[in-house]
C-alpha cells in the first residue's frame, strides 16, 4: 500500500463527487500539496463543479470534466477567477495509475484551469506522470485518488461516445461535496 491508496484517515480531505451515474469518493492530498489540492477543493466549495458534465471519455484511459463556464471542454479557471491557471505540481509518490484524479492542462506551464480526469484502466497511465527530472509543464498533476466508486468510474468510462469523445447520454457532475474526516 502507497501513500496514494492508503485508506482515508482522520484529518484527510474528502471529494464525494456525485453524478448522474451514481457517486465517487477520493482522497484528496492537500497534506501533500499545495495549490494543485487547494484549487480543487475552492472550486468544490464554490459549487463551480454543479451541472459540469464529463465532455470527454475514453475507455481503458480516463473521463473528463470540470469545464463549468462553456461546458465543452473550451472552458473554466482556476480558483483565483475568471481568466485565472495555477501551475503545475508534482509529488513523487502520486502516479497517475487507476482512479487518480489529475489536472487537464495544455503543454505551456501555468495552465491548470478547472478541468480534471480520472484514470480509468487498471494499468494506469504512467505515460502521463511526470517524468524524473523534468521540465516544469511535463506530465500531468496528480493531486487525488478515488477510494469508492470504482464502478461509476466504470459505468462513466464505457458510455458510448460520438465525436471529439462526447458522450452520446449526457453525464453530469451534479455537486462535488468537500469534507474532513472526523
Amino acid at each position: 500500500m502507497t501513500m496514494q491508496t492508503r485508506a482515508p484517515k482522520t484529518g484527510d480531505t474528502i471529494a464525494t463527487i456525485v453524478t448522474t451515474k451514481g457517486t465517487m469518493k477520493a482522497l484528496i492530498f492537500t497534506d501533500v500539496l499545495g495549490e494543485v489540492a487547494l484549487n480543487f477543493v475552492e472550486l468544490a466549495k464554490a459549487g463551480l463543479y454543479k451541472d459540469a458534465p464529463f465532455h470527454r471519455v475514453i475507455k481503458d484511459f480516463m473521463i473528463q470534466g470540470g469545464d463549468f463556464t462553456n461546458k465543452n471542454g473550451t472552458g473554466g479557471h482556476a480558483h483565483k477567477g475568471a481568466g485565472s491557471k495555477i501551475a503545475d505540481e508534482y509529488h513523487p509518490e502520486l502516479k497517475n495509475i487507476r482512479g487518480a484524479l489529475s489536472w487537464a492542462k495544455t503543454a505551456a506551464p501555468c495552465s491548470i484551469g478547472s478541468q480534471f480526469f480520472i484514470v480509468h484502466p487498471a494499468d494506469g497511465t504512467p505515460f502521463l506522470d511526470h517524468p524524473k527530472n523534468g521540465g516544469a509543464a511535463e506530465g500531468y498533476s496528480v493531486f487525488g485518488q478515488l477510494f469508492d466508486g470504482f464502478e461509476v468510474l466504470d459505468a462513466i468510462a464505457t458510455t458510448k461516445t460520438g465525436r471529439q469523445d462526447l458522450p452520446l447520454e449526457p453525464i453530469l457532475i451534479e455537486d462535488i461535496q468537500i469534507d474532513v474526516m472526523g
